[in-house]
């Protein structure tokens, strides 16, 4: 199972990977179509999506933002929020990647 968003120390604690607070849109990818996403958290493993209509846990997808692309899995589901794990396989971890591409969008404003 994987450790993304679990708390190391009980519901009163904090999770064992720091989370970013960031809101960027995106499209998830299935074979299914594309849906529009926003971004509202990320760490080195996964993200936190709204979107309508999402995919259910363990749906595979492919997460584009105008930066980047990376395939993540469904961990969970909610109502219209999703946490996904990101499927790296020997690329730059996509949530660092993500953090960069915030960082050089505030930059640029």
């Amino acid at each position: 199972m994987s450790s993304f968003g679990k708390r190391i120390d009980g519901p009163a604690g904090r999770r064992r990977a720091a989370r970013r607070q960031i809101s960027v849109l995106g499209s998830a990818v299935t074979l299914h179509g594309s849906k529009s996403v926003i971004l509202e958290d990320v760490g080195p493993d996964g993200a936190r999506l709204v979107g309508r209509s999402l995919p259910g846990a363990g749906k595979e997808m492919l997460l584009r933002t105008s930066e980047l692309a990376v395939m993540a899995r469904v961990a969970w589901a909610k109502d219209d929020e999703r946490g996904v794990i990101f499927e790296e396989q020997g690329t730059p971890n996509a949530g660092e990647c993500l953090a960069m591409q915030m960082t050089a969008t505030a930059k640029g404003r």
